[in-house]
């Protein structure tokens, strides 16, 4: 069995969203606010990406892309034809250093 969470979302791009166990457990261990917003974030991505508070973006010189959680917390993923893998979440120099 993988280690990773896959959650098949049913949206108008019929996309999976993978999470890393060790992303998930970060994400279980931030504020309760910041972890509600996560999950609203990111149903928002698998289901419009251009959803202007996503404020998505593709990181210059990766193959990555980052939307805000907040204006403090972002979340760095990986897109593939129908998957979306979560990277990193945490704050701005977290996950960017």
């Amino acid at each position: 069995m993988s280690s990773a969470r896959r959650r098949k979302r049913k949206s108008a791009l019929a996309v999976e969203i993978v999470i890393p166990e060790s992303i998930l457990k970060h994400v279980n261990d931030l504020p309760k606010e910041i972890r509600l917003k996560f999950w609203d974030q990111l149903e928002r991505l698998a289901t419009n990406p251009s959803y202007p508070s996503l404020r998505n973006e593709k990181l210059e010189g990766m193959y990555l892309w980052a939307f805000i959680v907040t204006m403090n917390y972002r979340v760095i993923y990986q897109r593939a034809k129908d998957s979306i893998t979560i990277m990193a979440v945490g704050t701005h120099k977290e996950t960017l250093g």
